[in-house]
């Protein structure tokens, strides 16, 4: 572990932190902040609902009860929006972060550093885990908040508490699978274009099988299948199984990464 490395990639690392923060923080005081506006219509969006294709309303995650609450309305957006969001940014981090001293050619400085290839990629992932926990952190407490500022009726915290574990799964397998993306393929420039196919990928995946139960099955291969986020269910709770499934395959892919990468070569 080397606390100077774990600085210089918290450092520059701060500016994309910074904006992809932003970014669902607004996306989370828009969604809270209509619900009220949205609410008088409620009675009028739930018929519609009700006229609308059941497989539509499966695929986009909403039901007549959506509207009845101000937690079945901003589960809705964070399932579909906000966790993909920051899963865009962690996993698009965790695939340069250790690939970007080959992408910008300062590897061989690194390297001949007194520094061994595990103590550099443990610093890495530890300055990786600490971005995307800032992230999910931050925008959990502006959802608590802003959700307590316009709630205008009580909300099942448990729940509330419940759907953002869920989240928190989701980003630590996306956080990973960036990361051993970065070991098989040629550090680019950017990476945004891989990541944001499969994290919406993975997303539409799921959303088609919902959709279809002909074709229900192809849903299991997406990580949005093992994660509800259907608090209006009286049955809500933590899928303690998927849970441990996603971590384990995480871990794996870290395991796998480090192999990896402890016998790479790494152009200078």
């Amino acid at each position: 572990m080397n606390w100077n490395l774990y600085r210089k990639e918290l450092k520059r690392n701060r500016k994309n932190l910074i904006i992809w923060s932003a970014i669902v923080i607004g996306f989370t005081l828009m969604v809270t902040s209509i619900f009220p506006f949205m609410q008088d219509m409620g009675e009028d969006m739930a018929a519609l609902m009700e006229k609308m294709p059941a497989e539509l309303s499966k695929a986009m995650g909403m039901d007549a009860e959506t509207w009845s609450s101000i937690l079945g309305f901003y589960s809705t957006y964070y399932g579909i929006y906000i966790i993909v969001l920051v899963s865009i940014y962690t996993t698009s981090t965790g695939a340069t972060i250790v690939s970007k001293e080959e992408k910008d050619q300062t590897s061989e400085f690194l390297m001949t550093k007194p520094i061994s290839r595990l103590d550099i990629f443990k610093t890495k992932m530890l300055a990786l885990f600490t971005l995307s926990m800032i992230i999910y952190l931050v925008q959990a407490v502006v959802a608590f908040i802003s959700i307590s500022i316009f709630k205008g009726a009580e909300v099942s915290w448990e729940a509330f508490i419940i759907m953002h574990l869920g989240g928190l799964f989701l980003m630590l397998f996306f956080t990973c699978t960036g990361v051993i993306l970065s070991m098989y393929v040629t550090p680019k420039k950017n990476f945004m274009g891989i990541v944001v196919g499969i994290t919406f990928g993975s997303y539409f995946l799921n959303a088609i099988g919902q959709a279809a139960d002909a074709v229900n099955w192809i849903s299991y291969i997406s990580p949005f299948h093992h994660m509800s986020f259907q608090v209006n269910d009286p049955d809500y709770g933590v899928n303690y199984l998927s849970a441990f499934v996603l971590l384990a395959i995480g871990g794996a892919l870290l395991y796998l990464s480090f192999q990896k990468y402890k016998k790479k070569d790494i152009a200078g």
